[in-house]
């Protein structure tokens, strides 16, 4: 994600850690100094899977597991009491009667992730509305990604990545589609963060909406992710935020995510298992996945 040392200080949890990519960590002796828990990221793609999979056995979890079939799929038959596969309709390379088909045959269970911004478009752009449709039609949860990308995101230069515009990431532009889909299950995503104002107007207009929390809550310094957790907590959303690591190539930072909502000093007992499983339990209906 990173491409130089300059960025690889925005990969931080609080002011005394750092996730960083093997190659950088390799070269940016200086910056690790400053650091004093670094969290490198895994070797290889099978290193990924591998220490994602042993850290769920550890914390007795489930995950959304996300990307191309062939790899979701192989994570699934390693794991397949841990994995819910997901896959995404936003680069539009399936049609919607091919998702059915392999949403028929088990093949997935959640759209995710759908990020539109990244593709310069609105999630309420007409070239998204039949498979929303067909997501209501068939009852399949779907997670949309809204609010941060990586830093200096419209920056980095050729698609996706680089069609990233923070302008195209408020939650209200879900409104149309909810509309429509009243039935639809739909989680935002890092919460729309840090647009919170906006995201704090959705679900109290639509209650079908939940929201998770990865990455926001290992990846920024806690004083900011508490004050944005607190609000929607204080906003009386508490039973629709759903825990989320999204640690991509850094496994570790799990454990990191589960402990910044074990110690949000805020948050009842009660509140913190709602958000660790409790409400994504009753959002995913997990006892009816296979």
């Amino acid at each position: 994600m990173s491409r130089s040392l300059e960025r690889l200080n925005h990969f931080h949890y609080d002011d005394s850690n750092l996730v960083l990519n093997i190659p950088e960590a390799q070269v940016a002796r200086s910056v690790l100094a400053r650091f004093s828990h670094p969290l490198a990221s895994a070797r290889s793609d099978d290193a990924v899977r591998e220490e994602t999979l042993a850290i769920l056995a550890r914390y007795d979890m489930r995950a959304i597991a996300m990307g191309d079939l062939d790899v979701v799929t192989r994570w699934r038959r390693a794991a397949p009491t841990r994995v819910i596969p997901a896959l995404s309709f936003v680069d539009l390379t399936r049609t919607p009667e091919e998702f059915r088909r392999l949403f028929l045959a088990g093949e997935f269970a959640v759209f995710a992730e759908i990020g539109a911004h990244y593709r310069g478009r609105l999630l309420s752009d007409a070239v998204y509305e039949p498979y929303f449709a067909l997501a209501e039609e068939l009852d399949i949860p779907v997670g949309v990604h809204l609010g941060e990308g990586p830093p200096g995101g419209a920056h980095l230069g050729g698609p996706p990545v680089g069609d990233y515009r923070a302008a195209l990431t408020s939650p209200l532009q879900l409104e149309p589609v909810l509309v429509r889909h009243p039935r639809l299950r739909l989680y935002v995503m890092h919460y729309g963060s840090p647009l919170v104002d906006d995201m704090l107007a959705l679900p109290y207009s639509h209650p079908q909406v939940y929201v998770d929390i990865a990455q926001n809550d290992w990846g920024f310094p806690r004083p900011h992710f508490y004050a944005q957790l607190k609000r929607l907590v204080d906003a009386g959303f508490s039973g629709r935020i759903m825990f989320g690591s999204d640690q991509m190539v850094w496994p570790s930072t799990i454990a990191v995510a589960l402990q910044t909502i074990e110690r949000a000093p805020f948050l009842s007992a009660q509140q913190k298992r709602a958000i660790l499983y409790d409400n994504a339990a009753h959002f995913l209906r997990l006892d009816a996945l296979k």
